[in-house]
């Protein structure tokens, strides 16, 4: 058994090589830090699976995504996070703001997302798009 602060250590990492991968264009890096059956939820889609992320993330428009402090709770080799949101267009300089929540889970490898989804803020409340 690890110890918690470890795992919120760990959590805390995870959650940083998330958005720094995403804004270095590291698709492979990024699905890497997915279960092999990981899922990520964005603009009412699911995308599945290293090939399905790595499409995903390839498609996606280039910029900056800074996040909040996350909420964390921990239960055994499973955690729940949710965690704010801004991301600014690298072309457009637009900027959308929302929320993450996700599923973790304690792998061989270190903690993975098995499932993170995107909810956009938007002048009418929460979307699935901006």
């Amino acid at each position: 058994m690890t110890d918690h602060s470890d795992d919120i250590s760990s959590i805390n990492e995870l959650l940083a090589l998330y958005t720094n991968r995403l804004d270095r264009n590291d698709h492979h890096g990024w699905a890497e830090l997915f279960t092999s059956d990981g899922r990520f939820e964005v603009y009412g889609r699911a995308f599945e699976g290293t090939e399905g992320l790595v499409g995903m993330s390839e498609a996606a428009p280039s910029g900056l995504h800074l996040s909040g402090a996350p909420v964390i709770t921990l239960e055994g080799d499973h955690a729940s996070v949710e965690q704010s949101f801004l991301f600014v267009d690298q072309v457009t300089r637009e900027s959308r703001i929302g929320f993450y929540e996700g599923q973790l889970a304690r792998t061989p490898n270190g903690w993975r997302f098995a499932v993170r989804r995107s909810t956009f803020l938007t002048p009418h409340g929460a979307s699935d798009r901006p």
